[in-house]
């Protein structure tokens, strides 16, 4: 008396085989119920599935046969170990112990591409280290999110930028242009780039002069304001130099001049 929705099995074989076929039949019926087993299916051309066979148990997992053992002695077990990556909590303690960086840029840099540059750059410029972790898990997203694409950029060419920062050939202020041009221009010279920017370090005497004529045109503000006109005399040399400049000298000369000037001394 089946119906259409009802399943029918048969089978054919002696009568004991027969029994204990029927019973993982019905075995497996009362799986279904509960979910879906735990199989290995085949896919249908109307996009339902059969079964194909069970799920490997231990007792499926045994040796190759057709491959004959290799033996691993101690000393080849000791050289795999001193040479396993360092592991990930490891890496971001000694990132915050041996450069001083949070544990924020830490983490950031172990997850990121940029963890061994890091250390790279870090050893081979006078560039601070936050400020190079930064540059390298957050400047450069920001700009691939901004549409540049940043994966042109090689290894040598990040390291070059960071070394003309470090001896003064253009400003941390300028790294985010420079790698967006550096971008468009693949393979390029990072000095290049700063000469076709424009982003060339100011020199010190240059960068007095621009102070003094700033103060020599701001007098009134001065006298008005004394020490609090650095904060406005700051923003407009940063706003016309920003990357030609370095933010901690204009800020040492400013307030040298504003002193200077408050005093009376030519």
């Amino acid at each position: 008396n089946a119906g259409d929705e009802d399943a029918i099995v048969i089978v054919a074989d002696e009568k004991e085989n027969c029994i204990d076929a029927l019973r993982a039949v019905a075995e497996r019926a009362k799986e279904a119920i509960r979910g879906v087993p735990e199989e290995t299916r085949a896919a249908n051309p109307d996009g339902t599935t059969r079964y194909m066979r069970p799920r490997p148990g231990a007792a499926r997992m045994y040796p190759e046969t057709d491959v004959p053992p290799i033996p691993i002695s101690n000393e080849h077990l000791e050289r795999l170990m001193m040479n396993l990556p360092e592991m990930p909590e490891r890496k971001v303690e000694r990132l915050i112990r041996e450069y001083g960086i949070n544990e924020k840029l830490a983490r950031q840099l172990q997850d990121s591409e940029y963890d061994d540059l890091f250390e790279i750059i870090v050893k081979e410029t006078s560039v601070p280290s936050t400020f190079v972790a930064a540059t390298l898990t957050e400047t450069l997203k920001s700009l691939k999110r901004e549409g540049f694409e940043i994966e042109r950029l090689s290894r040598e060419q990040i390291i070059k930028v960071f070394r003309l920062v470090g001896s003064g050939r253009t400003s941390k202020e300028a790294l985010p242009e420079i790698f967006k041009w550096l971008s468009r221009h693949e393979g390029a010279d990072p000095e290049e780039a700063i000469k076709e920017l424009g982003l060339a370090m100011l020199s010190k005497h240059e960068l007095q002069r621009i102070v003094k004529e700033l103060i020599d045109q701001n007098r009134r503000l001065i006298l008005e304001r004394g020490e609090r006109a650095f904060g406005p005399l700051m923003g407009m040399i940063m706003k016309k130099y920003r990357g030609r400049v370095d933010a901690g000298m204009v800020s040492a000369l400013i307030k040298e001049e504003i002193s200077r000037y408050s005093k009376g001394v030519d």
